[in-house]
């Protein structure tokens, strides 16, 4: 049987009645008073030690403030769409869809192609008797001088050619963003559109690099060959003499002759002659 039954029921099991808040109050306080060891135990019970820790809580600096939940922010909006596509993005994205080393094999395929044709014309002056063999050491030290001023052309136009890829890339992620600010708050905002828009055109430029590279290349040889052949101990003309029997027979003419050919007049008056 509960204290409570003991205290205030009667000498009668099957009359239980609870007792009155006055009643209870009275019972923890004597207990608090009488034996506060156990109080400590049954404490949690007493009205009055549950509405005086109500009332401290509720009276403590800030409590309330701190227990209630921050409130939650809008699922997107302007600000959180464009924060998410800036992520989604990357800085240096421009760098990354279109890297520097992109137009490494065009410019080394364009310098190789014109330094095949200098070195073909030398070659060709060589044969043609134009160039002797050791100017020929002279002409291509010539294109060498040249070179370094070649390949540096070239690099500056595909660096040229790169700069305003990588700023068409830079244009389109700004209308995206302009795109995504215009999202309504609490809307939610999915960057992978505008992501794959940038993407595709950073595929597209770096595809059509080579031909539009080509196509911008000047017209007609980058090395300088005019005067290659003078400045290199060439001959004066070239060696396309007409044939010679003299020559080709070291000065004795004694093949190619017939019967119809005519005595020269030496032999003429020798022949005539009446002794």
């Amino acid at each position: 049987m509960s204290w409570a039954s003991e205290l205030f029921s009667g000498s009668d099991p099957q009359q239980i009645v609870p007792p009155t808040p006055e009643q209870a109050a009275n019972y923890y306080r004597q207990v608090k008073a009488n034996n506060p060891g156990y109080y400590e135990t049954i404490k949690a019970s007493d009205p009055e030690w549950i509405a005086a820790q109500g009332a401290a809580l509720s009276a403590a600096p800030g409590v309330v403030a701190a227990s209630a939940p921050a409130p939650s922010a809008a699922p997107s909006g302007p600000e959180v769409a464009l924060q998410r596509l800036n992520d989604t993005l990357g800085s240096g994205f421009e760098n990354r869809l279109l890297p520097d080393t992109l137009d490494s094999p065009f410019v080394n395929a364009a310098y190789t192609t014109q330094r095949g044709k200098a070195d073909d014309f030398i070659a060709n002056m060589l044969k043609r008797g134009t160039l002797t063999e050791s100017g020929r050491a002279g002409a291509i030290g010539a294109l060498d001088t040249q070179a370094g001023g070649i390949r540096s052309k070239l690099n500056d136009l595909g660096s040229a050619l790169l700069t305003a890829d990588r700023g068409r890339l830079t244009n389109l992620a700004n209308a995206k963003r302009a795109e995504a600010q215009q999202t309504p708050t609490g809307a939610d905002y999915d960057p992978s559109g505008a992501l794959n828009a940038i993407n595709a055109a950073g595929v597209d430029y770096a595809g059509s690099f080579g031909n539009r590279f080509n196509a911008s290349l000047p017209t007609g040889d980058l090395f300088d060959t005019s005067g290659i052949g003078a400045a290199s101990g060439g001959v004066t003309s070239p060696q396309n003499v007409a044939f010679d029997p003299y020559a080709q027979e070291g000065g004795k003419l004694t093949t190619g002759l017939g019967d119809n050919v005519a005595p020269a007049a030496s032999d003429k008056k020798r022949r005539t002659s009446v002794f």
